[in-house]
């Protein structure tokens, strides 16, 4: 391919060097080169290649192309290149190994996996060498590529790898996939956007064309019809050429390329014709069989510079994209039309049984002419879903399954069950459920039970059952038809659907049937040795038996269920289990196993990368956070919870988002009162549920609002205590009830409370999945005790319930049961006292701890030292010491005072440190250490700027956030006074270092009881 002269890009070039050398010593980067066609995005990636391979950089291309390329396409011949071996450098679709399951067997990770591979595969090529990827023409690329992308791009920090995209940015011919993905790359992917040349450099580039300089009004008329575009310039400077006159010089670059096609012969716009419409990178063989023999003309072309050059891998590839586009928009419709039908029909004799060209084919006949277009067109869109389907390009799949749909001699439900599966594993999980309830009523009139069942199962996302709907009408009814109309006999079908009507039966007035139901279909699975049905069925069974009462036998059929996950190669499967297993350690209270197995849970999750899996690992740590006090890393955790489930589209993570915040709220003893609107929407989310009405009482309870308290617990006692359904949620529905028993003084309810949580008193009460733990029953049992005069009870249970929180470091809840038990017994916490004083007098403190006395002058630190002192145990929020300290009520400290910096500020920096990394880079070269010195301190100082203006996640950091800039006003207050008390009293300046907390929430937490006076 012709190289162009590139004139004008120096800033840009820079930008990329810098880049470049930041991935050579191990500090990938990335980068998109944005412009509309003919701004040289392609002329200045080559440059960059060039440069690469001067200091000895590998570099790939990649293409992208919009002419029904197989999935994957630009990272394939990426591939090729670095690693010949890897399956997407293969030319044959790896299936799925299909078992006659369909829908069931599918496995959603398999192409996360591949991404995986990918990476790996990045990491060992460039540990031998830093390496440069150029992927062309972002704009055409299919989606599955740009998920690989996305997930390139995040990888990189760790790779010697600089990847540059080329990306013509004109939204109405852009799809808003890519336009989403791009948009989406993190901020620290620079995009460089290519404008319009200067003057003086229109000038300069006109020079190259011409050989002359031209006259200075020249110039100015060229920059003036062509904006500056490099393209534009060269075509325009061509035509003057030609014509030597400057006059009548179109306004319009495609008008240049049409007068310059127009001059070539017509044997030559022929083949050109039919390369247009064939594609950019089309088959020399397939467009000369089409257009005739007429490899002259092939060389007229390039001379006039219409192709690039000579054909390149047998391809033929225009000078530029907008020549093949003048090519394709002059045709007529028919004339295209009857091209098109030409390509096909060439193209299908030589075809064969290789769908390599399937999607080509379908392209070409869906926009041919004739009576059997149409049917031709379907019949090859079904072998390009199916072959992009099993290359992992399932947005891809989509597409093709459509039109295939449009043909009439197909089997329609086996095709729409194909589509549904599609839709899954893109993640259109909504798109989906439409497919496969109208699969199902298809099935239905034709009498088809076991695409029925499919249909069925693939309303719950397929086999594995990972979040399965509840109360879903619609799945139960189609369940249970299709288990009357499958035989009645073993098979993997059959136990599939009745594993899963029994989830389906769960809160309803099938209940009963539950436990038979998915017994039978463990049986079932395991005699016809299907493993993926099997987990799935021993996944119904334990939701069968999830009440307290069964727990160890819960835990042995989800060790079971991983057991068998594993033996089937089946991640999410493996994920589900160890989801079930996690539950399970955590009501046992086996913290060291819980962390044990949230690591194992992550470590495939990760593998995975589907946001569908991967949520669940912040919601548990950020859980195990709450138990030890870190407030502030719990809600940051739920922030991250609630990103990734939102990707994911996961109801599950939205609940569980707002099980972690509100039991935050409860265990910081911090409860908003706007929270209570989130309460009602929770209420309401799960359709006013027994197990919701307890735990809205029981909140606004320790809310202080017992009126409205009172009323969700009337509600809920209307139904009873046996409403509450012995499953998963049982324990925790009990303790809402019991706790708001205390708080609404219900004696009865608090008294059957009590004897129905007797038998569970050392379970611990965990809140859904995992998203809260509440305690351990037994402090609950203890406080119910008390609460009816039942003294000794309550010391025994409250004492247990310490021990039990002391080998759990559950710092906030001990706190709590000491409490109770004081309160209980009318002792103090702990066997021993120490007393201490810390009293302000005029503008000293006088201080004194065990044997020594001291003063220290006074500020704000003191006064938060003092108002932590008075309430040990109780965690303080940063506004509220604010406001003990003479600031602004809490509810007042509001506003945003907008970014740290400002959008120009920000550009300016970033356009700094791109300078400066320039900068390093030749003063390496140069061998002047001390300049490097002085250029990394100024460049490593903006970075640090740029750090902080940022939150997670990219975003702009406010100096508005009340509560950040309280948390760090107070921990260098606290930090200035005890630094001050260290001076005059050591001993008190430890004992306040080890048992003082800062945060959003400070607290003091002594580890011997401390009585201070003021």
């Amino acid at each position: 391919m012709e190289r162009r002269v590139m004139v004008g890009r120096a800033r840009p070039l820079a930008e990329l060097d810098a880049l470049l050398a930041a991935a050579i010593d191990g500090r990938g980067r990335s980068a998109i080169v944005l412009g509309e066609p003919g701004m040289g995005k392609t002329t200045l990636a080559e440059a960059l290649a060039d440069r690469a391979l001067e200091l000895g950089v590998t570099v790939a291309w990649g293409w992208c192309s919009a002419a029904g390329m197989p999935p994957f396409w630009p990272w394939r011949t990426i591939l090729r290149e670095l690693a010949p071996e890897h399956r997407l450098a293969g030319d044959g679709p790896a299936g799925h190994g299909a078992d006659g399951l369909g829908v069931l067997r599918g496995d959603a990770g398999v192409r996360a996996r591949l991404f995986v591979s990918v990476i790996d595969t990045l990491q060992k090529v460039s540990g031998d060498g830093p390496v440069v990827l150029i992927l062309e023409d972002l704009q055409w690329a299919d989606s599955a590529s740009l998920l690989l992308l996305r997930q390139v791009v995040d990888a990189l920090p760790g790779l010697r790898v600089l990847l540059v995209a080329t990306y013509r940015d004109e939204p109405p011919k852009t799809g808003e996939d890519v336009r989403a993905v791009v948009h989406d790359l993190p901020t620290a992917v620079p995009r460089i956007r290519l404008d319009g040349l200067g003057i003086d450099e229109v000038a300069e580039l006109v020079t190259r064309v011409l050989g002359d300089t031209p006259a200075d009004e020249l110039a100015t008329m060229v920059h003036s019809r062509t904006g500056g575009n490099p393209f534009f310039v060269r075509e325009v400077s061509r035509l003057l050429a030609a014509r030597s006159s400057t006059t009548g010089v179109p306004d319009g670059v495609r008008e240049v390329l049409a007068r310059r096609i127009a001059r070539v012969s017509q044997d030559c716009q022929r083949i050109l014709e039919v390369a247009a419409v064939a594609g950019n990178g089309a088959d020399v063989s397939l467009v000369m069989a089409v257009a005739g023999n007429l490899a002259d003309e092939l060389e007229e072309a390039a001379a006039a510079r219409l192709l690039a050059g000579p054909p390149v891998d047998n391809r033929l590839w225009f000078a530029h994209a907008l020549v093949q586009e003048v090519l394709e928009t002059s045709l007529g419709t028919a004339r295209r039309a009857a091209l098109h039908r030409a390509l096909a029909e060439q193209l299908e004799a030589t075809a064969g049984d290789d769908d390599e060209a399937a999607g080509e084919l379908a392209r070409h006949w869906s926009a041919a002419f004739g009576p059997d277009a149409a049917e031709r067109a379907a019949a090859w869109a079904l072998r390009a879903a199916r072959s992009a389907g099993q290359r992992m390009g399932y947005e891809q799949a989509v597409d093709a399954y459509r039109i295939a749909l449009r043909g009439k001699d197909i089997e329609r439900t086996k095709v729409m069950l194909e589509l549904g599966e599609a839709q899954m594993y893109a993640g259109d999980l909504e798109g989906a459920r439409q497919t496969f309830a109208q699969t199902a009523e298809l099935a239905r009139r034709n009498g088809r039970a076991s695409h029925l069942a499919m249909a069925a199962l693939g309303l719950g996302a397929g086999l594995s059952g990972f979040e399965v709907p509840q109360y879903d009408e619609l799945q139960t009814e189609l369940l249970e038809e299709a288990l009357a109309s499958l035989p009645e006999r073993d098979g993997g079908m059959r136990a599939a659907v009745m594993g899963r009507l029994s989830l389906a039966y769960a809160g309803t007035d099938r209940e009963s049937e539950r436990l038979d139901l998915a017994r039978s279909a463990v049986a079932m699975a395991e005699r016809v040795g299907h493993p993926c049905v099997e987990s799935g069925a021993l996944a119904a069974y334990c939701d069968a038996i999830a009440g307290p009462a069964r727990l160890d036998e819960r835990f042995a059929a989800a060790s079971r269920m991983l057991s068998v996950a594993e033996r089937g190669h089946d991640s999410p499967c493996q994920l589900l289990a160890r989801r079930l297993r996690l539950v399970a350690l955590m009501e046992r209270g086996d913290w060291p196993e819980v962390d044990a197995e949230i690591d194992a849970f992550a470590r495939t999750a990760n593998r995975l990368m589907l946001p569908l899996y991967s949520w669940y690992v912040p919601l548990w740590r950020g859980a195990r956070a709450l138990m030890s006090g870190d407030f502030e890393t719990a809600a940051r955790y739920a922030d991250e919870t609630e990103a990734i489930g939102r990707r994911a589209g996961s109801a599950n993570a939205a609940l569980m988002v707002f099980t972690l915040r509100m039991w935050t709220h409860r265990t910081a003893g911090v409860l908003p009162a706007n929270f209570i609107d989130d309460i009602d929407a929770a209420v309401k989310a799960v359709t006013e549920s027994s197990v919701a009405l307890g735990m809205c009482a029981s909140y606004l309870a320790a809310a202080g609002d017992l009126s409205r308290a009172g009323r969700y617990f009337d509600r809920l006692m209307s139904r009873g205590l046996n409403a509450i359904p012995d499953d998963c949620e049982w324990l925790e529905g009990m303790w809402h009830t019991g706790d708001a028993a205390i708080a609404l003084d219900r004696a009865e309810v608090a008294d059957e409370v009590a004897r129905r949580l007797a038998p569970y008193e050392d379970l611990w009460v965990i809140d859904g999945i995992g998203g809260g733990v509440m305690g351990v029953t037994a402090h609950l049992l203890g406080r119910l005790a008390a609460y009816r005069g039942r003294m000794g009870d309550a010391r025994r249970l409250l004492s247990k319930a310490i021990s039990a929180y002391q080998g759990a470091n559950a710092v906030p809840w001990l706190t709590r049961a000491e409490e109770d038990l004081a309160a209980s017994s009318g002792v103090v916490q702990r066997t021993a006292n120490i007393e201490g004083v810390f009293r302000k007098d005029g503008r000293t403190w006088h201080l004194r701890w065990r044997d020594g006395e001291a003063t220290v002058p006074d500020s704000k630190g003191m006064h938060d030292l003092s108002v932590l002192l008075g309430q040990p145990g109780t965690p303080v929020h940063v506004l509220d010491l604010v406001a003990a300290a003479g600031g602004p009520p809490r509810a007042a400290a509001g506003g945003d005072t907008g970014p740290v910096l400002d959008g120009m500020a920000k550009d300016a920096y970033k356009r700094r440190v791109a300078e400066l990394e320039s900068d390093i880079v030749e003063a390496e070269r140069d061998g002047t250490s001390q300049r490097v010195g002085t250029l990394v301190e100024e460049r490593d100082f903006l970075v640090r700027e740029l750090a902080a203006a940022y939150g997670l996640g990219g975003r702009a950091r406010t100096t508005g956030d009340p509560a950040e800039r309280a948390r760090k006003a107070v921990a260098m207050r606290v930090a200035t006074a005890i630094k001050a008390i260290r001076e005059v009293h050591p001993g008190l300046a430890r004992h306040l270092e080890l048992a003082v907390s800062t945060g959003r929430f400070c607290v003091y937490r002594p580890e011997e009881t401390a009585t201070w006076h003021s």
